[in-house]
């Protein structure tokens, strides 16, 4: 009786740690895959899975993103593996291959494939051979790290890589193109077997070429043979599905849509640096950087120190606002916001290899052609909304009178009313005329009086009363 009480207590522990957490790895990685991840490895932890099971089919993505989520899996203290699926984009391409090192244990769909992993930058264009060298040796050492063969992860990304199968001393081995040529030196002593990767060309491996070259365990149909393989047998399966929020935030994160947004941002400030007041567009600037920072804050990137920093940046602006002429506040306002915006799209404020410093030049070039944009859309703004009727509203407009020098004579030694901030130049009504001014001495803010003093050719001089 003792032992069957003893087999069934066993076998409800077992029937209880079967609980299996299946992860999705799809379409672009970036850094919503990261908050994804995070929050699935929580999930996993809480509800005791004894697996968590990621499902790969993505053509690739950013690097800092697949080592953010290698980071993740390491730390996950719940063991993972990674399933490689066929289909629309035939498996673990790129920054998917990083993440299926990390997890360890490989198995595959058989139309499945893996590798192509080298880099680009922000533009599209192949990256730079210091570039290429450190996402390789970033390969080499998690691979090394789990165990998986070095070299074939280093094909993946370094085109220049040579890699030969020999048979030394009557075991298999893979070398690099060095080594191989030492072995021919030393007399012939290896015997070369086939060539893996030639000069000049990516690995990218199927299945079977994956499991002979001991990057996959296993190539295996289903989800099911890939539990049996892992010697899991799944009591529950959770399986994560990306949330709405998750969407929003992979949406927002976008290279293109944060520098829409970052170019919004920026018209919206300077429409309302030229409108009396703080209204519409103060709020829509605010709503436009809000996203940006919300979105890279929840991904993990955007931090309190760049909130803080930003908002330091529209602190000094405001005060510039209220300071004749553009000086430091306005200057180093703008460098701040300048500084958060970069330090929000990163996860690393001084760069400390080749591949950050490629990410933070491409970081800069995206906000410098937001500002650019910018420039141009308030331009056109300035050109075309004043004659709008829905927008005719937000900039101030007023008629002016023409004022010939001839005519404008009369007005010296008058007073009146300036219409807008004298900095130095600006609108004022004399005499129930509104005309162009120019403050002599300090400038002049709105409704403050004013004298007219003298006028040189087209200008007509003030001064405070």
């Amino acid at each position: 009786m003792r032992t069957c009480l003893l087999s069934l207590v066993l076998a409800a522990t077992a029937f209880a740690e079967t609980r299996v957490t299946v992860v999705p790895i799809e379409d672009e990685i970036g850094p919503s895959a990261v908050y994804l991840v995070k929050r699935s490895l929580e999930q996993a932890r809480a509800n005791g899975s004894t697996l968590v099971l990621f499902e790969i089919n993505t053509p690739g993505g950013r690097v800092d993103s697949a080592l953010d989520i290698a980071n993740l899996i390491d730390d996950a203290k719940v063991p993972t593996a990674a399933w490689i699926k066929g289909g629309n984009f035939g498996g673990a391409q790129s920054a998917g291959a990083l993440i299926s090192i990390a997890c360890g244990r490989i198995v595959m769909d058989p139309s499945a494939t893996i590798g192509s992993a080298h880099p680009v930058n922000s533009d599209g264009v192949l990256a730079s051979e210091k570039v290429v060298s450190w996402v390789a040796a970033t390969f080499r050492a998690w691979a090394e790290k789990k165990n998986l063969p070095p070299l074939v992860a280093m094909g993946m990304v370094d085109p220049d890589l040579e890699i030969r199968e020999v048979s030394l001393d009557g075991k298999k081995k893979l070398v690099d193109g060095p080594e191989y040529a030492l072995l021919q030196r030393e007399g012939g002593k290896a015997i070369l077997l086939r060539e893996v990767k030639l000069k000049g060309k990516l690995l990218n491996l199927t299945a079977s070429e994956a499991r002979d070259l001991g990057i996959s365990s296993e190539t295996v149909n289903s989800r099911e043979d890939a539990f049996a393989f892992l010697g899991v047998q799944a009591g529950e399966v959770v399986q994560i599905s990306r949330s709405w929020s998750e969407d929003f935030v992979g949406f927002i994160t976008q290279g293109a849509v944060t520098g829409i947004l970052i170019s919004l941002g920026f018209i919206f400030i300077w429409v309302e640096m030229k409108t009396p007041g703080i209204g519409v567009p103060a709020v829509l600037a605010l709503t436009c950087f809000g996203l940006v920072f919300f979105g890279h804050y929840l991904v993990g990137l955007a931090q309190a120190t760049e909130i803080l920093l930003f908002l330091i940046g529209a602190g000094l602006l405001v005060v510039e606002v209220f300071t004749p002429g553009f000086g430091v506040a306005g200057v180093s306002g703008i460098l701040c916001i300048m500084a958060s915006l970069v330090l929000a799209t990163q996860n690393f404020i001084f760069p400390s290899n080749a591949y950050q410093w490629n990410t933070l030049t491409g970081n800069f070039l995206t906000l410098t052609a937001s500002m650019g944009f910018a420039v141009l859309g308030f331009a056109a703004l300035v050109r075309f909304l004043p004659s709008t009727p829905m927008f005719s509203k937000l900039i101030l407009k007023e008629e002016v009178a023409s004022a010939a020098a001839p005519a404008a004579a009369v007005l010296v030694g008058r007073t009146g009313l300036a219409v807008t901030d004298l900095r130095p130049s600006g609108k004022a009504e004399v005499d129930g005329m509104t005309v162009d001014v120019v403050a002599e001495g300090e400038f002049v803010e709105r409704n403050g009086r004013v004298e007219v003093v003298r006028i040189e050719g087209p200008s007509v001089v003030v001064r405070r009363v």
